[in-house]
């Protein structure tokens, strides 16, 4: 196929050479009904390429990613990945149906869970017990669960995680295909793997049978750009679309459409060089940072834990608990101190999402940064959250999250021993420490709020300050 096209932009940029002019939808006349300041701040041009009728040729886009990835369809969607993982949960499962689910997922299939009825049957991450962080349950586990659970209708897996860490995408996919269970994998992080052999493989080109993929957070799409792969034969595409349509926009933005067009043609004509220069860049800076005391960094050898198979380079976790201080501070004072914003501060580390678009002049900014803070840590200004035995975090499932949710409910002062009818997901990264209907324990109450006392930031919760939790009612 001929990826040096562009099918959307090519529409987009055909409308505005055009004399046409519409009655229709968007009612800003591309761009000519738009004030200066938003011109100003906005563009005049981005309003002018949002040309609703582009959608036309955004099959012959998709054909074209599918042909890039190596997958049999891929499916635009313009709501974000949250909509592409709704779409791929309502097509696998449905009311009353189980599916295996891995407990470090996104807060998006909690909501999956809610919409489609199903019953989740929790699959544990492999807890790190050193670093203090969950990596992806392993082959080995899932094998397991499968055993234990044969009705299960399809199987979920995020790889890879906040933290860069991924599954062993292969053989879960060979375990749920000998039993004829499809795999839906949650690659958000992942969209630039196919696209350099460093990277880890490809959930597509590992057997996964849906890959939903977010194209804003490596890649050159804009945000909410996101794609649902499809590949084998365990799951048909007329079913997948019937299921989009059902819940997604009929109004989609050309703008997303033709940004993941984009992302797509330069990563088959320069991705392989430009990931080149992002991993030779990234690894000189761990270099940079492992001599540095007081700094711990995360690299290939996390592939020796539990439940880790392949690890991204791009992904830069520095822990700094030996400096005394907390991931939450040490996010902030980065920002203060050096006004960079980084990923994820959590309660031992900070996380650096690195792309192709970062030269070297921001590589250097970033590690001048880490080792100003390296050499004069702050003070520590709060209590760094005791972090329990984390098998305390597996919480009991006592009632169906849509049960749950949609149940009688109160806001309770002290909920430990109560049914959670909300989630709490610390954001970034957007994991649910609490779904609805798990019964609370005292340790991760404790946490939570020990946590936001630190500078965790809850934002879904129905009380972000975590003074009360809504609970079923009874």
């Amino acid at each position: 196929m001929n990826h040096d096209k562009t099918p959307v932009l090519e529409a987009i940029d055909q409308y505005r050479r055009s004399d046409d002019y519409t009655f229709s939808l968007p009612g800003h006349r591309f761009g000519r009904g738009i004030d200066d300041r938003t011109a100003a701040v906005l563009n005049r041009s981005t309003f002018e390429a949002d040309v609703i009728m582009a959608k036309q040729a955004v099959s012959e886009a998709e054909e074209l990613m599918a042909d890039a990835v190596g997958a049999c369809h891929a499916v635009f969607t313009t709501c974000g990945s949250s909509i592409s993982i709704h779409t791929a949960m309502l097509t696998v499962t449905g009311p009353g149906k189980k599916i295996l689910v891995d407990r470090n997922v996104h807060k998006s299939v909690v909501a999956s869970l809610i919409l489609a009825g199903a019953h989740p049957v929790w699959l544990r991450p492999c807890w790190d017990e050193e670093r203090q962080i969950a990596h992806p349950a392993s082959a080995r586990d899932v094998e397991a669960a499968l055993e234990r659970e044969p009705d299960v209708s399809a199987v979920l897996m995020i790889t890879p995680t906040e933290y860069g860490t991924g599954a062993d995408a292969r053989r879960i996919a060979e375990a749920c295909h000998r039993r004829g269970l499809p795999l839906l994998v949650d690659e958000a992080w992942g969209a630039h793997f196919p696209f350099h052999p460093v990277l880890p493989t490809a959930a597509i080109q590992a057997g996964a049978d849906l890959v939903v993929q977010s194209l804003h957070k490596a890649d050159g799409g804009l945000c909410q750009a996101s794609m649902i792969q499809v590949g084998g034969d365990l799951v048909d595409p007329v079913d997948l679309r019937l299921r989009l349509d059902l819940i997604t926009t009929t109004s989609p933005s050309a703008l997303l459409y033709g940004s993941i067009d984009g992302f797509r043609r330069r990563m088959v004509i320069e991705g392989r060089g430009l990931l080149e220069e992002a991993i030779g860049r990234a690894n000189a800076l761990r270099d940079r940072l492992a001599a540095l005391k007081g700094l711990s960094v995360m690299d290939e050898s996390i592939i020796d834990q539990p439940g880790v198979a392949e690890w991204d380079p791009l992904k830069l976790s520095v822990d700094v608990t030996e400096l005394g201080i907390t991931g939450y501070q040490a996010k902030e004072w980065l920002l203060e101190q050096h006004k960079l914003t980084v990923q994820l501060g959590d309660t031992r580390r900070v996380v650096c999402s690195l792309t192709y678009s970062d030269d070297d002049v921001a590589f250097q900014r970033l590690g001048d940064a880490l080792e100003a803070l390296a050499t004069d840590p702050p003070a520590a200004d709060r209590e760094a959250p005791r972090i329990p035995p984390l098998h305390e975090f597996d919480l009991e499932q006592a009632m169906p999250p849509r049960d749950a949710y949609f149940g009688e409910t109160e806001q309770a002062a002290d909920p430990a021993g109560r049914i959670s009818a909300e989630m709490i997901s610390p954001y970034p990264p957007g994991v649910p420490a609490v779904l609805p209907g798990e019964r609370f324990n005292r340790a991760v109450v404790d946490y939570l709020r020990a946590g936001v006392a630190a500078g965790m930031e809850v934002p879904d919760a129905s009380d972000p300050k975590l003074g009360t939790f809504r609970v079923v009612r009874g």
